[in-house]
Formats: structure tokens, C-alpha cells, sequence
């Protein structure tokens, strides 16, 4: 049973919203702020009907409604209005046993769904008329609130005997003690007998006894013993219940408590704990930013374990390019604004690529409002210097992200583009043959609308190194300043070298060469396509 549309109305950061979904695994990315945790609690909320951790309906805050629609009411009511008071709705449609179908849905559906309303109780509709009108309302009145649960044929939820059974790990907080207890607990039950349960209840009552007649302990109440109101005061322990030792469990790795492991290793335990428990019982999985604090081997690990889930379906936010691209890219739904795209719809060839290559940093371009894509470390750092030269900054100060790309990736990166609908700059190499290494290679991408191909137009000048050096020479030979800038810090090393000596150093060291350019006060001359790429987004300065 997996869940195949999300609607989400008026919570947080979302206005409207209706989220197709994948049956297997479903990959959240975006900015912080841009929606996926506020997408994550709302499945939490409809699979469990808590949010972290607590009953929904007993965490009813103003600031729980979407900013935009709570400011809407609040100056409504301020000019004298009497709107409706707002709404907020979850529903998740879901293929499921007839029991549950029903058209009672925002998207009036003859289906199977959940529908979860936050609105005001009937009982409550006079007591808030009066408070219209007596002028007592300023804000949601959120007191006069009620959660109703109910699955699309009206009958009501009751989460215990509920279609989904979720877990949802969050490693982006420190907190551990649930799912400590509950291997705790299910290791006790799973090992112990109930005359072992016995035998250790017993023991620990013992040990509580030996405290009291510990002779420290008593020299301690001798000190602080006095009399209060005729009866002798001393100290002691609490008195506990029955099974009060459970609770001084806890897991012990390698000799270390838990709650001294360091963070990452506490996340993967976390991690691991939570996935064993949901290959068990639940059948949807939620997961906040599960790279955070993991090297890349548990990474790794992670990402081969969750693909390895059968009969679950997994969320997953992420910021982490590698997760998103082994997880599969098809699988990816960007967030942002509070609005998503889905990758669903990318070429096939793209989607293998990235799983194949994961390490392409595929999250960062998705992210980036305005990027340039380029083929090595040495298009990066003279772009980056032109652009300071032209502007009196650097153009991640402009909101330009610069990403290298190997050339062979740039088409695919164009297809995510095209899907997002994001404009682009692509800047690459000849390679020596216009015809072959543009025309041909880009055919189906030149033109359109939303990229634009960068290149230096004299098939003579294939690479960035002779296109740099043609424009920095003077009767055919490469000018002084321009060999000073590119020669060592603490010696003119290239003072007589002409142009294939200069040229031959260029190429043999394209990052040194080109990082002497970016941190050399003075500045030299760039060829006219690179001059064009730094005022792409010239509207931006």
C-alpha cells in the first residue's frame, strides 16, 4: 500500500499544493526553508496523526497556518471583515481495501484517501460569531479549534488500526532516547523470561537497599539530618515503580555509553535501530536529512540499505547530491517556495548517468538561482577574476554559482535545466572542430531558450589556454605583465619564454597559471566569449 498524492493547504511554509508521488522512494531537496520538512511532518501527521512524537490536535499553534493566509485573516478582521476562518487540510490518496473510498476530498475524488481538517468545531462556530462581533477576535482563534480525522468515505481514522505504520528519524536533532528505549525494551522481551524479569526487578531492589546502607551514605544523613515540624528529615532515593530499572538501560558501544559517542556515530546507530524497527512494522519510512554527520562510506552503506527496502515506501529531504543521484534522480522532487517540480520526467540516459556517477553535484545546480556551468577548475578561476575585474566582485556575491562539469555531463545537466525551467550559461572548449564538438555534439540544445552555449569561435584556439594567451600577447609574443602575472610569486620564472614555451607551461599547469591570474592585483585580457559569459546575468549587478 503506498501513498500517490499529497495535498497540503494552508500549513507553514505551503499554501496549495498537490504532490504526486513515487511508490518506492521519494527524494526531497531544496534551500532550508523551502518546504521539505513542513512536507515530511505532514505525512508524519497523516500515517500517525502526531507530530513529533506528540498528538497533533494537542500542538495547535497560530503560527502552525501558512504566514501569508494568517496575515490575510488578521487584516480582514482588522477592517471590520467577518471572513472564514482558515483551514488547514492533509490528505494522502492511497490504493487501499473499498472500506476507505469515497469522494469527501478537496480534489473530489472517487477514491481511497485520508483526510486530515484543522478548522473550527461546530460547537464552537457561535462562540466565535460572538467573539466576531464583539470585536474580540485578532488573530486565528486557534482555541476554537478542533482536528477531525477521516478517511474519504467518512468514516473516522483511528491510527492504531490505521493502513500505514510509519517511522520517522530525524538526525538532524540529538535526540535518541526513543529509539534507545525501544531497543531496549524489545531486546529485554525478545531474551528475558518472565522469572529472568523477576530475578532482575529483585536484584536491582537489592542494590537500591545496599545505597541506603552504604556507610557514606549514612554519614551523609547524620550531616544533613534534622528536624522539621517534629519529624526527621534525611535523604534517600526516590521511591520507583516495578519495572524502574528498565529505564537505567541503555547502549553501550564498545565499552563507550551512548550519550558520550560522537554525533555521526549516533546517527548511524539511530539510523540503523530505526530501519530494523521499520523492516518489522512499518511500511513508510521518513528521514530528515539522513547524511547529516555520516562519512561517505556510512553514506554509502545508507543509501544501499534503503535500496535494498522492499514493501516500504521512503521520504527522504536531503542536501546531499550523492544521495539524491544513487537513490536515483527519477526519484528526486524539488522544493522551493513551498512549490515542487519532480524529476520524474527526465531522459532515461540522464537518470543512468547520475547513478552511475554520483559524485556530480547535481543538488547544488538545482539549487542555485542563477548558475554557470564550465569544464575544469581553470574556466572557475578566470571567470571568477574576469567577472571581479568587470564588477568589483565576486559572482557568488551576484547570487552566480559557478560548478565545474565535466564536458561530458553538460548535456544532462541542460536536460535538468530544461525541466526546471532554469536559465543557464554552459561554457566549453572547441576541442579544435566547431562543427563536431558544438553544432553536432549540442544539437537539440542550441536555441533553446533557457541555454546558452559559451565558446571560443577560432577552431585554432581549442582550450581556454590559447584563447587566454592570444588575447594577452603583443606583435605575436606574449606581453611582460602578462608573463609576470602567470610566472612564480617570488621570481620572474618565465621572463624568457616566448609563446610555445608560455603556451607549454599553460597547458602543463592549467590550475597554477590560471590561479596566479585570480590572485594577481593586476589585471589581463580575456577573449570576447569569456567577456560575453560574465554578462549573462548582467540584470543581476
Amino acid at each position: 500500500m503506498t501513498i500517490n498524492k499529497l495535498v497540503i493547504k494552508n500549513y507553514k511554509l505551503i499554501r496549495d499544493i498537490v504532490i504526486p508521488l513515487n511508490p518506492d522512494i521519494n527524494i526531497f531537496v531544496g534551500e532550508n526553508d523551502a518546504g521539505k520538512s513542513t512536507i515530511l511532518e505532514a505525512l508524519s501527521i497523516l500515517t500517525t496523526g502526531k507530530l513529533n512524537g506528540y498528538a497533533f490536535e494537542r500542538q495547535l499553534k497560530a503560527n502552525l497556518f501558512n504566514n501569508a493566509i494568517r496575515q490575510e485573516y488578521i487584516v480582514a478582521i482588522g477592517a471590520g471583515q467577518t471572513p472564514s476562518p482558515p483551514q488547514i487540510i492533509f490528505e494522502a490518496y492511497f490504493d487501499s481495501d473499498a472500506d476507505f473510498k469515497g469522494s469527501n476530498n478537496t480534489l473530489s475524488e472517487d477514491t481511497v484517501g485520508i483526510n486530515i481538517t484543522v478548522k473550527i468545531s461546530d460547537n464552537n462556530t457561535p462562540i466565535y460569531q460572538k467573539m466576531l462581533e464583539a470585536g474580540d477576535v485578532k488573530d486565528i482563534p486557534v482555541e476554537l479549534y478542533t482536528v477531525e480525522y477521516h478517511y474519504f468515505s467518512g468514516a473516522p481514522v483511528v491510527f492504531k488500526y490505521g493502513p500505514f505504520k510509519s517511522v520517522f528519524i530525524d538526525t538532524t536533532r540529538k535526540e535518541y532516547a526513543g529509539i534507545v528505549d525501544h531497543y531496549v525494551s524489545d531486546s529485554i522481551t525478545e531474551n528475558l523470561s518472565i522469572e529472568q524479569l523477576r530475578d532482575l526487578a529483585i536484584a536491582y531492589s537489592r542494590s537500591r537497599r545496599e545505597f541506603h546502607d552504604d556507610d557514606t551514605v549514612k554519614s551523609l544523613n547524620q550531616a544533613v539530618k534534622s528536624v522539621i515540624q517534629g519529624r526527621s528529615v534525611s535523604l534517600g532515593l526516590r521511591e520507583d515503580d516495578v519495572e524502574a530499572w528498565k529505564k537505567q538501560l541503555s547502549i553501550v558501544v564498545d565499552d563507550i555509553p551512548f550519550e558520550h559517542l560522537g554525533f555521526g556515530t549516533q546517527n548511524t546507530l539511530k539510523i540503523e535501530l530505526a530501519l530494523r524497527n521499520a523492516e518489522e512494522q512499518a511500511n513508510v519510512v521518513l528521514m530528515e536529512e539522513p547524511e547529516n554527520n555520516l562519512s561517505f562510506t556510512n553514506m554509502a552503506k545508507l543509501v544501499d540499505h534503503i535500496s535494498a527496502s522492499t514493501g516500504k515506501q521512503v521520504f527522504i529531504s536531503t542536501h546531499s547530491s550523492y544521495i539524491a543521484n544513487k537513490l536515483n534522480l527519477e526519484n528526486v522532487i524539488l522544493v522551493n517556495n513551498g512549490n515542487v517540480t519532480s524529476y520524474r520526467n527526465l531522459p532515461a540516459d540522464t537518470k543512468k548517468y547520475f547513478i552511475k556517477l554520483p559524485g556530480y553535484d547535481t543538488l547544488r545546480f538545482a539549487l542555485a538561482s542563477k548558475a554557470i556551468l564550465v569544464e575544469g577548475p581553470t574556466d572557475d578561476l578566470i571567470i571568477q577574476k574576469a567577472y571581479k575585474d568587470q564588477y568589483g566582485k565576486l559572482p557568488h556575491e551576484d547570487g552566480i554559482d559557478i560548478i565545474v562539469v565535466d564536458s561530458l555531463a553538460f548535456k544532462h545537466y541542460c536536460d535538468i535545466a530544461l525541466l526546471m525551467g532554469k536559465q543557464i550559461a554552459v561554457v566549453t572548449d572547441n576541442d579544435g572542430d566547431i562543427e563536431k564538438n558544438i553544432r553536432v555534439k549540442y544539437e537539440g540544445y542550441l536555441g533553446k531558450d533557457m541555454l546558452t552555449f559559451y565558446y571560443e569561435e577560432n577552431a585554432d584556439l581549442p582550450t581556454i589556454e590559447p584563447s587566454v594567451l592570444a588575447v594577452n600577447c603583443e606583435c605575436g609574443q606574449p606581453a611582460e605583465d602578462f608573463k609576470r602575472i602567470i610566472s612564480s610569486e617570488t621570481r620572474y620564472s618565465l621572463k624568457n619564454r616566448d609563446y610555445d614555451g608560455i603556451l607549454d607551461f599553460m597547458i602543463n599547469n592549467k590550475t597554477e597559471w590560471a590561479f596566479r591570474v585570480f590572485e594577481a592585483e593586476k589585471c589581463i585580457q580575456y577573449p570576447a566569449y569569456i567577456q560575453k559569459v560574465i554578462h549573462h546575468y548582467e540584470e543581476y549587478h
